[in-house]
């Protein structure tokens, strides 16, 4: 191989570690950085108005202008990433100072409106924050409110004492307290990064 070919073939490889390296280091500064968690997402393509019913009282998403919402889709029997959720958001809520969290509502919106009704709804919501508020519908009322939120919902049958599961999305969406998505956060982040959300959005 000729001398200025082989320089060449070396001149390229060094690129490609140079670029690599590069690369890597940019991967692991933005996992370190908590606004790697902000995905802005505004507008009217996603997210929006709506009506669902809580404690036989009707819920629309513009009842709560002049706060910042975080809602949850799940049920009440889910067995896992529900109450694991919840708990996150109820434990940042409280990780604010007073005036702060009087600016946050939390909604836990339930797509199992066969079991979730009423105080049993309530109850659960409240378990973790006392101002939560838990919310359900009509089939069609859910299916128009996910569909705006990009959730997926669906019942599986089961075999345990809780009869059938619901598969459903997990993450956490935050609205302005103009009513507008702001959005959507993973159900894992750590309680203090979703503090830091919560108040990038006071």
């Amino acid at each position: 191989m000729k001398t200025a070919t082989k320089r060449l073939l070396m001149f390229f490889v060094l690129l490609l570690i140079i670029g690599l390296a590069a690369f890597l280091i940019q991967v692991n500064y933005l996992s370190q950085d908590r606004k790697l968690s902000l995905i802005p997402i505004e507008g009217q393509q996603f997210g929006g108005d709506f009506v669902l019913t809580s404690d036989g009282q009707t819920v629309r998403l513009q009842d709560f202008r002049g706060k910042v919402v975080v809602m949850y889709f799940g049920y009440t029997s889910c067995p896992d990433v529900c109450p694991t959720t919840l708990g996150l958001l109820g434990a940042a809520v409280k990780a604010l100072k007073p005036e702060e969290a009087a600016q946050v509502q939390g909604l836990f919106i339930s797509v199992d409106p066969e079991r979730d009704q009423g105080e049993k709804l309530m109850g659960y919501a409240q378990h973790f924050y006392p101002d939560f508020i838990g919310a359900t519908g009509t089939e069609e009322q859910l299916r128009q409110v996910t569909r705006q939120y990009g959730v997926f919902f669906e019942k599986q049958p089961g075999n345990s004492a809780l009869g059938y599961l619901v598969d459903h999305s997990s993450q956490l969406y935050i609205i302005d307290k103009q009513g507008r998505f702001k959005t959507v956060l993973p159900h894992d982040l750590s309680r203090d990064d979703l503090v830091h959300v919560l108040r990038a959005n006071l």
